[in-house]
């Protein structure tokens, strides 16, 4: 293991700073979300569209302009996704940093303050690691804790593991919450062996 710590609970840490502008992960989540959510009202739209068409009231051309509509609203939604993300990473310098705990339970995703950096969190896993007493250890668990959002992830509830080497992501699904898993090159097959590993009910890809 290169970058992630492990301490004496068997407890194992990382940080990932995640690079807005050369990883395309979250643009990618957030425009499949949209296009799913599009897809649906097409689908809907045709639906709707069957018993005028069963009756007469509709034809062959009023179906196309179901999907041509899906498709402008398509494409609106792609390119105000893109702009809302470039203004979204301007404002948070292009990165941010992410904490990663991992045990035998699950895996959890913490994303720290934008004033947090990679280094500063790293000086704080391993006084953690080390069990050093008295400040430090305080200043280090003050890091930790310290989060902007967070993705809990319990191993026995997760359904599918897919894994992405060349983007280093490591996508953890459950029925109800979707969590993504940075990691350096020099861990991934730590990472994701850990997780195939304790994630008994998933099925696994990558």
């Amino acid at each position: 293991m290169k970058s992630v710590v492990k301490d004496e609970q068997g407890t194992y840490r990382w940080v990932y700073e995640f690079n807005l502008f050369t990883n395309p992960t979250i643009l990618l989540t957030v425009v499949k979300v949209f296009l799913g959510i599009i897809a649906a009202l097409v689908v809907l739209g045709v639906v709707l569209t069957i018993p005028d068409l069963v009756q007469g009231y509709a034809d062959a051309e009023d179906v196309l302009g179901v999907f041509r509509s899906g498709g402008i609203m398509a494409l609106l939604f792609i390119v105000l996704t893109i702009i809302g993300y470039a203004i979204y990473a301007l404002m948070n310098g292009g990165k941010y940093c992410v904490l990663f705990t991992m045990d035998d339970e699950g895996i959890t995703h913490k994303q720290l303050p934008r004033e947090f950096k990679k280094a500063q969190v790293v000086a704080g896993l391993n006084v953690l690691a080390g069990l050093v007493a008295g400040n430090l250890s305080q200043m280090g668990m003050g890091i930790l804790t310290a989060t902007h959002d967070t993705t809990v992830s319990t191993f026995s509830s997760v359904r599918s593991v897919k894994g992405s080497r060349a983007l280093h992501v490591i996508k953890v699904n459950e029925p109800m919450a979707k969590n993504q898993v940075y990691v350096e090159p020099g861990d991934y097959d730590f990472v994701f062996g850990y997780i195939r590993d304790h994630c008994p009910n998933a099925q696994v890809k990558g």
